[in-house]
């Protein structure tokens, strides 16, 4: 919370708006988006994707493609309704984000003068927004190892080697999702060239697009998910065997 408040602070400062008079501004933004809810929407899709999985495991045994199919298409349910909880949502929260854009542009001067480079003073605060995370995990991760009285230095090289294990899995699923998401983009053109806007047909078109492309980035998330599971193996293995902090 430190980290993003300050750089909030940083933020408004760049823009020379008086940071109360913003953070009231946030406020109300946050309350707008609450109404609008999408929150609550999204929720009782999780909960219905849950209760969707817990009956897949009910009634289909282990490690058979009948469980698989079953969770696969629970999964593309919630898909959709979450897909149509944003749809739902989005006027509300467009207009929530112009709402607070007036609001802010309205708050009187933090002070005198301007900064020369707004953009620049951003992209720094943003940056050190980054570098106070970063420590606040350093920290989390000093004393985690504290905790369980492992050699902090001995855990790191553990954790540096999961990283090196996990980056080329990572770099082959994202360049399949990005297929993935370039076959969906192709599709929604050729939608918007065969039906109108605002159509039943277009939507559907595009509908249909969006699950093949989710059904697509989920199967590359299952051909990495063995990867991954022997890169975390290989950690807690290496971690276990460092000595006492």
């Amino acid at each position: 919370m430190g980290c993003r408040e300050d750089f909030q602070v940083a933020k408004d400062a760049c823009l020379n708006r008086d940071h109360a008079c913003v953070e009231v501004c946030r406020a109300q933004r946050s309350e707008c988006h609450d109404a609008t809810g999408i929150d609550v929407a999204l929720r009782a899709c999780d909960d219905t994707l849950e209760t969707s999985r817990q009956s897949c495991r009910n009634s289909t045994d282990p490690d058979t493609p009948a469980r698989d199919q079953c969770i696969d298409q629970a999964q593309v349910v919630a898909f959709q309704c979450r897909d149509n909880a944003r749809e739902q949502a989005h006027p509300g929260l467009e207009q929530c984000r112009a709402n607070f854009r007036d609001c802010a542009r309205a708050c009187p001067a933090a002070g005198p003068g301007e900064v020369v480079d707004a953009g620049q003073c951003r992209r720094d605060a943003k940056t050190a927004f980054g570098d106070c995370r970063d420590g606040c995990k350093e920290d989390f991760q000093i004393a985690k190892d504290t905790c369980q009285n492992r050699d902090h230095d001995c855990v790191e090289a553990c954790r540096a080697d999961r990283y090196a294990c996990n980056q080329p899995i990572y770099q082959q699923s994202d360049a399949a999702k990005a297929q993935c998401n370039s076959a969906r983009d192709s599709a929604i053109a050729t939608c918007q060239q065969l039906y109108a806007a605002g159509t039943p047909e277009r939507d559907q078109c595009v509908d249909n697009a969006q699950v093949d492309a989710f059904r697509c980035r989920d199967q590359a998330n299952e051909d990495a998910r063995p990867g991954l599971q022997s890169c975390r193996a290989d950690f807690q293995a290496c971690a276990e065997s460092c000595p006492p902090s």
